[in-house]
């Protein structure tokens, strides 16, 4: 008969799996910026830009995210050392990632959360009105960018700020020694203000607004495939530190039902417009 492993059996991380996914994230962008150079047409580079931001999403929330739970990586101190590959292009860094992200864990759907303030900002008030804008249309005017961008601190006076900023002096100089800062704004920055920015708008909204039990998880194949299992987030809460890649057998065998439920981004909206008419 079979029996149902234990918990802590899914609680070691797996370095290799998390560097080769990271790696796949990189790779990816770059291939497709590669393809549009080669291919220079509007209507290949607004698919691009878009596909680009899903995998600037995977690293600089999902794979971000689960470095600040040190559950990517068997040593603790590779999650800060390697900030490089998915926080310091974001700019951002762990330690201030994880700083902010441990209160929301502590304080879920209280005043101390700061998604709680940011679904007010962002129009998500009760009853929402005009939930159509909200979700579908909002986002990509820019305004996700925008609302995101301004919260961003680079704290000059102290390391974390001065990581970020010597990062990107290396990188604006490189591009800018090679003459190509256009493949700098086109293949990054456009699609991390315009596109990154709307995935994270989408998914901190999905995760809890409008939810029966607090939480909602997307168990779209194709999106947890994309973003690392980001999707399963009511286990997450549950367990946070369960790695990433661990995620699906864990939810078959300790959450399966649990948490409102989502099959996509469509399901997703549906759920919010029902909750909103009951509001």
């Amino acid at each position: 008969m079979d029996t149902v492993p234990s918990l802590k059996s899914y609680l070691r991380p797996n370095t290799f799996y998390s560097l080769l996914v990271i790696a796949r994230d990189w790779i990816a962008i770059v291939l497709i910026a590669a393809l549009n150079i080669r291919y220079p047409s509007i209507w290949l580079y607004i698919p691009s830009v878009w596909l680009i931001g899903a995998f600037q999403f995977a690293l600089g929330e999902s794979m971000l995210h689960d470095a600040s739970h040190h559950t990517l990586f068997a040593r603790k101190s590779w999650h800060y050392r390697l900030d490089f590959l998915y926080a310091l292009p974001f700019w951002i860094t762990v330690k201030e990632y994880r700083k902010e992200h441990l209160v929301h864990h502590s304080y879920l759907g209280k005043d101390k959360d700061r998604l709680v303030t940011d679904y007010r900002k962002l129009g998500f008030q009760e009853p929402v009105r005009h939930l159509f804008w909200l979700w579908f249309l909002k986002p990509v005017t820019g305004f996700a960018g925008l609302f995101y961008i301004h919260q961003l601190t680079l704290k000059p006076f102290k390391s974390s700020g001065i990581r970020i900023l010597i990062f990107w002096a290396v990188i604006v100089t490189g591009f800018a020694l090679m003459q190509r800062l256009d493949i700098l704004l086109l293949y990054w920055v456009v699609p991390y203000v315009w596109c990154f920015y709307s995935y994270l708008y989408w998914s901190e909204v999905s995760d809890h607004f409008h939810t029966e039990t607090g939480t909602r998880s997307n168990l779209n194949p194709l999106s947890n495939l994309i973003t690392h299992n980001n999707g399963y987030h009511y286990l997450h809460h549950k367990y946070p530190t369960i790695p990433w890649f661990r995620l699906p057998d864990a939810y078959n065998d300790f959450g399966k039902g649990e948490g409102d439920i989502s099959g996509g981004f469509l399901d997703t909206y549906r759920q919010m417009k029902k909750a909103n008419l009951k509001a």
